[in-house]
């Protein structure tokens, strides 16, 4: 393996995929899986300047959320508002989504018959 294969450990600013996904499973336990690998890509691949990780995943899930699980596009598309106007409409629904993810996610447990204990 040459010098370029190497993996390179995270300069100042990074935070590797592995520390997102931990962080956003102590702080975000209700998350989905599959949005949770999504946010933990999109923070590992960028470079941050003067923030911690908890900001930083901040935002991309406030992202994540507004552009994915909104109608904030089509606000926009539609000419409907402005930007600002479309953010300030949309804000309630995005925080709901972030509060329910903050709670840890529903586990079903099946009941065992006296045969099965």
């Amino acid at each position: 393996m040459s010098d370029s294969d190497q993996p390179k450990p995270n300069s100042p600013g990074t935070f590797s995929f592995e520390a997102v996904v931990r962080h956003m499973r102590v702080h975000h336990p209700g998350c989905p899986k599959k949005t949770r690998l999504t946010i933990a890509a999109r923070v590992s691949a960028r470079e941050w300047k003067d923030i911690k990780l908890g900001a930083a995943v901040g935002i991309e899930l406030q992202k994540y959320v507004r552009h994915s699980l909104t109608d904030y596009d089509e606000l926009l598309r539609s000419k409907m508002m402005t930007r600002e106007e479309a953010r300030t409409f949309i804000a309630p629904q995005v925080q709901e989504i972030l509060h329910v993810w903050r709670k840890p996610g529903l586990k079903l447990r099946v009941a065992r018959t006296e045969r099965e204990a």
